[in-house]
């Protein structure tokens, strides 16, 4: 009798478990009301298709949305597209850390995580607004020193008990790795803004090229798997989408090139008068676009695979809900973050 009430007792403490995990998956997973009010408003709600097909149409929907939104910041030139940088890295910082709340189990650490963000951000801020501190260089990394310290002596103090170790250093870990692939790469994306707005431009709109052609190959030619992290990616989709990307990169470049505000440096987030043909880059710039879709096209994915193996670890399918068809913000912006980095590079070490 005794055993059969432990074995009760145990199914009842299981099925808690799994409600509680039930409960916080609908939370990372279930996009709010008025997202859903929103989504009920995209002209497939209303077209008899197969969920296959639903699918489909609501990414594409979506992708057209999103793209009317980053061009609609592109026309309000360098301030437009700092807080585009900004925004994602906030909204990707979010989602990231709501899974990891939710993985480890750990309370009481979310001002903590979040404080550590804001010196993160305070030490990688963009030189323009840095001016605008009443710091010196040299005083600020020491400031943000003694704030890390003080983080750290505070998280120490945290742990009351040895079993909270495990769980409270993972989230600690995860916390400073969301900050090196977010706040590190939006930092050298807001960089590579002064070299010239087409810069950014270019690289954010050809990994979202090579995404949007991956998956119609994958979707319409798709068979052959390509990576146990990322299931639903295809041979097809890739080298489909990478030759599109290298085809498509150097005729957009040359596009882009057309526009002189594009082209000219910026300083203190406002654009320089200048002479596009005299800047020198000008004349080699098509080539450089050539280098960067061919990064985009091969290397430029396996962020998305990065990413993707990191939410299967976590059983999840998405970080968030926000943009329909497509997840989250870092569900749609994981490969930019590494073309932020690339571009930042390869500008500095071939093309200036």
């Amino acid at each position: 009798m005794a055993d059969e009430e432990l074995d009760s007792n145990d199914k009842i403490e299981l099925e808690k478990v799994q409600e509680v995990e039930g409960k916080e998956r609908s939370i990372l997973a279930e996009p709010s009301l008025l997202l859903q009010l929103g989504s009920a408003l995209l002209p497939s709600n209303y077209m008899n298709l197969s969920p296959r097909w639903q699918g489909w149409f609501v990414r594409g929907q979506s992708g057209i949305l999103l793209m009317s939104c980053f061009y609609t910041l592109v026309s309000l030139g360098p301030p437009g597209l700092f807080c585009l940088t900004c925004m994602v890295q906030l909204a990707s910082f979010y989602e990231v850390m709501q899974l990891g709340y939710s993985v480890t189990k750990v309370e009481g650490m979310n001002t903590w995580c979040w404080l550590l963000f804001c010196v993160a951000n305070l030490q990688y801020l963009d030189p323009t607004v840095a001016r605008l501190l009443p710091l010196s260089p040299s005083q600020k990394t020491a400031l943000c020193y003694i704030l890390y310290t003080f983080l750290m002596v505070w998280f120490v103090l945290s742990i009351r008990k040895t079993s909270q170790c495990l769980t409270r250093y993972c989230l600690l870990a995860w916390t400073h790795m969301a900050i090196l692939f977010l706040t590190v790469q939006a930092y050298l994306m807001n960089l590579t803004l002064q070299h010239g707005m087409v810069w950014y431009i270019f690289s954010m709109s050809i990994i979202t090229i090579n995404d949007i052609a991956a998956y119609m190959f994958g979707f319409f030619c798709g068979s052959t798997p390509l990576i146990v992290l990322s299931p639903k990616k295809t041979v097809e989709g890739y080298v489909g989408g990478g030759l599109v990307t290298i085809l498509l990169g150097p005729a957009y470049g040359y596009y882009l090139q057309q526009f002189p505000y594009l082209t000219c440096p910026t300083i203190n987030l406002s654009v320089t008068s200048c002479h596009p043909e005299v800047l020198p880059h000008s004349s080699l710039f098509i080539i450089h676009c050539a280098a960067i879709s061919l990064f985009a096209s091969t290397v430029g994915p396996v962020a998305g695979f990065f990413c993707s193996g990191f939410k299967r670890a976590c059983n999840r399918k998405n970080f968030g809900s926000l943009i329909p068809g497509h997840g989250g913000v870092l569900d749609r912006c994981d490969c930019m973050f590494l073309m932020a980095s690339f571009t930042y590079m390869y500008l500095n070490t071939i093309v200036m």
